[in-house]
């Protein structure tokens, strides 16, 4: 339960109900992130329509981006969404062992080098966004990464530290296991 009250969704109307019926349609089930746009159904919709684009096709793989995602929420203490796309990244076939390394310490985690780069950036951008140069997106040139792609990484990373915040910012929690 969040910090703010929240609507559960057997008893959500209107546009709230509309907006939870898109996330268990899509989901298969209701998770604990979308209740904390109780108070606003609109931005719940707004923040809706503006995942699906995030998560539709794009030039970078589903499998990078859950990468990014679970690497950032990790980097960020964010519990709830660590263990959300961790769970996403084992069901597009991750070794457990990876996505244990990305949650705990996606810094020391193994990866293939092109993937690392992009974790590496997306970390960095994480910690200290001030400090990024144009060396960081040589980086990711350096291996085979179009401009496209920085561009997902970065938009990416940026969403990543959006809905983290928000999750922190409201208190909601890990689904239970």
């Amino acid at each position: 339960m969040a910090w703010i009250a929240e609507v559960h969704e057997s008893a959500a109307d209107g546009r709230l109900k509309e907006c939870y019926e898109r996330i268990i349609k899509a989901l298969g089930r209701m998770i604990p992130f979308y209740r904390v746009f109780t108070p606003s159904p609109r931005l719940l919709g707004a923040h809706l329509d503006f995942y699906g684009a995030l998560g539709g096709p794009g030039v970078l793989s589903k499998l990078r981006r859950e990468y990014i995602a679970t690497a950032v929420s990790a980097e960020n203490g964010c519990a709830h969404c660590t263990q959300l796309h961790g769970g996403f990244l084992r069901a597009l076939g991750a070794d457990p062992a990876l996505v244990h390394g990305l949650a705990t310490d996606p810094g020391a985690v193994r990866l293939a080098p092109a993937d690392r780069a992009i974790v590496d950036y997306a970390l960095k951008l994480t910690r200290a966004p001030r400090a990024m140069t144009r060396a960081d997106v040589e980086a990711l040139r350096g291996h085979g990464c179009s401009d496209a792609e920085v561009f997902e990484v970065a938009f990416t990373t940026a969403y990543f530290n959006y809905t983290n915040r928000v999750a922190e910012g409201l208190g909601v929690e890990p689904e239970p296991e």
